[in-house]
């Protein structure tokens, strides 16, 4: 009898699948296994299988495990991964791999939590109660549950009695029910129920048209205001797919810091649906195990971060996209991603609606839902009101730093409306976007500052460690005692990070309790969910953080934002930093005045009278970002063109750059429909050791840029030179 030849896909940069003989009859497309390659084994995925190979099958090896015990892949998921692989460039077996939980990518059976279900027999069906002593209660209570409900989880047993287990056992022995393994459902304790609020109008609208047409594929872009009440739009949305059976639906969030506030709102909405995340902080045994509870449809709301997308969620009724700009959502190592464009693409595959949320929509995201464009692009709705009819968006006013004493880096107005809401009893929140202490180390006498020696940046001061860090690679050394160039012992630490803010307070306002946000303060599992919780119960004064604070929290005691320094973005060479920081200030402004208590916000900027801040003032997004949109038009900057990169790193800039002149030199032949620019350096032109440069394309159609793309890869890739630098494809950029 002939053996089957199967298609295997690796974890290898080879944009090819590999050819091995079946051992076992049971194996099927989407099974993991286990192979021989080279001199060591790999666990790859099964993708197709067939009786004919290109090379002699006689020369072929047999694979040497199956897991064929473990659920395959389903063909959505593969063709899913397999579009993203081919559209971003990176090979289908790399992307398929990456695309697992890390379980999945050892060489062992996939071990998870599993549970016991227990299931009445035909003579457990036809005992009588009564035929049980009374003494027996809970033996009586368990059987009378199964007899109602047929089949009980250990969970349902736990919830009759402690020693309900016992009992179901005891039934097994009497031949009553039967047991079965099934895949446990986590054990979170519920949130409390709460009642649904009352939608206004515009709520009202956006739920109304888009249930409508809640069985097929449209994406609607729902651009509604800090605090219009987005989230209970979801929600009813949700309400209304979960109705139908087995319905399953993902909800996207760019960080996991959103995660802990939108698991609780959803858990108090849906107690009886299984929820679970999915996100870089859940432990490996956690992860697999809520991976395979979407696997097998036994969850039915999905929240995660961008990597969720290529979950195998086999219900998939509906996609919410959450803060839908956030950059978070593209990958920026391995295979480049973007996950709001890959779930666009999996939404219409499975002719479901996708909902993309945002108070600042990306300008490509406003451009769909604005321009005049083809048909499929986005459905737009507003939501311009706060969902709470007593909250108004707060008044945001701009102090001019070059007119005011600066104390230790704040303003006299900043510090008395600090002072006020600290008499109030009410909440301050500053923002800052740089931890550490102060972002670099200063001599007074020959202006030398500490460099990072392995990046093109500068050493951020962290006091309290007594270190200089490197926020790009992670190197570290002791705060030297005198400058290294003129042996100078006044070094000062200059401009400010969250710590050096954070003692000013202290220092400023003693009687204040002061908390710090940022990726140093919360490294610690579950320390952001408990400074949130200190937050909503009125222990914390001042919040202190970065951009994690500035999107998805409710704070409704929070009146006051102040803004210590953005000005740096406004002049940037990136042509999307004022889009991002206009996003970002419009976020943090939006953590204030959420209830019924006015919102303030105080920024200061050496720039007060900058077009950003104007239209800041008057929260005015869609002016300003068709302003925006009409100057890229102009300079023929995206959305208007398709873009990508040729990135490419070695030890020695010189190999770079003469791969990246072959690459030029071959792509300019290849195609006349793509714009390619000469090899330059980026701003960072070290990272991590590596000397760095790119190349970009773009081109008016999509379809010239990919052609083009696919070819120069294949070339690229048969080059001797390519094995002497790293290098990669990055399709629509986000940053230059």
């Amino acid at each position: 009898m002939t053996k089957s030849i199967l298609k295997i896909a690796l974890d290898v940069p080879l944009d090819r699948l590999f050819d091995y003989l079946a051992n076992d009859t049971n194996i099927q497309i989407g099974h993991r296994v286990l192979v021989p390659f080279g001199r060591r084994e790999q666990i790859g995925i099964v993708i197709d299988v067939s009786s004919v190979s290109e090379v002699n099958p006689e020369k072929l090896k047999p694979i040497k495990q199956a897991f064929v015990k473990e659920a395959p892949l389903d063909a959505e998921m593969l063709g899913l991964v397999k579009f993203s692989a081919d559209y971003y460039q990176y090979p289908y077996g790399q992307a398929l791999l990456s695309a697992l939980p890390a379980r999945l990518r050892q060489i062992a059976p996939a071990a998870s939590r599993k549970q016991y279900a227990y299931l009445l027999t035909e003579v457990g069906r036809l005992v009588n109660i009564d035929e049980i002593p009374k003494r027996q209660r809970i033996l009586r209570e368990v059987l009378a549950a199964m007899q109602l409900k047929t089949r009980l989880t250990e969970s349902d047993l736990d919830a009759i009695s402690s020693s309900a287990r016992k009992a179901a056992k005891a039934l097994v022995a009497l031949s009553y029910a039967n047991t079965e393994q099934v895949l446990a459902t986590p054990r979170i304790a519920l949130a409390p129920i709460v009642p649904e609020p009352e939608l206004n109008t515009e709520q009202a609208a956006a739920v109304a048209l888009i249930s409508r047409e809640i069985s097929t594929f449209k994406p609607w872009l729902l651009h509604g205001v800090t605090g219009s009440g987005k989230t209970e739009v979801y929600m009813r949305l949700m309400q209304k797919v979960l109705q139908e059976a087995q319905a399953q639906i993902l909800v996207l969030v760019p960080e996991i810091n959103l995660t802990p506030q939108l698991e609780a709102r959803f858990r108090s909405r849906f107690p009886q649906f299984t929820l679970i995340s999915l996100h870089s902080s859940l432990s490996e045994s956690e992860r697999l195990h809520h991976w395979q509870l979407a696997q097998s449809g036994a969850a039915h709301i999905i929240i995660g971060t961008r990597l969720s997308i290529f979950t195998p969620i086999p219900n998939l009724k509906l996609i919410v996209i959450d803060e839908e700009h956030d950059n978070s959502y593209k990958q920026q190592d391995s295979m480049r991603y973007h996950a709001r464009d890959v779930a666009l693409v999996r939404a219409k595959r499975l002719n479901i609606p996708v909902v993309l949320g945002s108070a600042t929509p990306a300008l490509e995201s406003w451009h769909n839902a604005t321009a005049n464009l083809n048909a499929n692009k986005y459905n737009l709705l507003r939501l311009k009101q706060r969902a709470v009819s007593a909250a108004q968006l707060p008044q945001i006013n701009c102090i001019d730093t070059t007119k005011v004493h600066l104390q230790h880096g704040l303003t006299p107005q900043l510090i008395a409306a600090l002072k006020l809401r600290l008499q109030r009893q009410e909440q301050s929140l500053l923002f800052i976007n740089r931890r550490g202490y102060s972002p670099v180390l200063l001599c007074s006498a020959c202006h030398w500052i500490a460099p990072c020696t392995r990046c093109s940046s500068k050493l951020v001061v962290h006091l309290g460690q007594r270190k200089l860090r490197c926020h790009h690679c992670g190197h570290e050394q002791r705060i030297p005692h005198q400058c290294p160039s003129c042996g100078n012992a006044d070094l000062h630490p200059t401009g400010h990070g969250t710590q050096r803010l954070e003692q000013t307070l202290a220092q400023l306002l003693p009687a204040a309790r002061i908390a710090r946000v940022d990726r140093d303060s919360i490294s610690r599992k579950h320390a952001l969910v408990e400074i949130l919780d200190r937050v909503h119960n009125q222990e914390i004064d001042i919040l202190v953080g970065t951009q994690m604070l500035a999107k998805g929290h409710d704070f409704p005691n929070l009146t006051l934002v102040g803004v210590i320094d953005t000005d740096s973005a406004l002049h940037s060479p990136d042509f999307r930093a004022s889009e991002r920081l206009f996003a970002q200030l419009m976020q943090v402004s939006g953590r204030a005045g959420r209830a019924d208590k006015p919102g303030q916000v105080l920024i200061q900027t050496a720039f007060p009278d900058h077009p950003l801040f104007n239209a800041l003032r008057i929260q005015d997004y869609e002016s300003y970002a068709n302003t925006l949109l009409q100057e890229r038009e102009q300079v023929q900057f995206p959305p208007f063109v398709f873009t990508a990169l040729l990135r490419a790193e070695a030890n020695e800039y010189a190999l770079v750059q003469k791969f990246l002149q072959f690459a030029f030199a071959h792509a300019r032949h290849l195609s006349d429909a793509v714009m390619t620019y000469d090899p330059v350096r980026p701003q960072m032109e070290r990272l991590k050791g590596m000397e760095r440069g790119y190349i970009l394309m773009h081109a008016q159609q999509r379809p010239a840029l990919q052609k083009l793309l696919a070819e120069l890869v294949v070339t690229l890739r048969a080059d001797k030179l390519a094995n002497k630098v790293r290098w990669a494809i990055d399709v629509n950029p986000l940053e230059f």
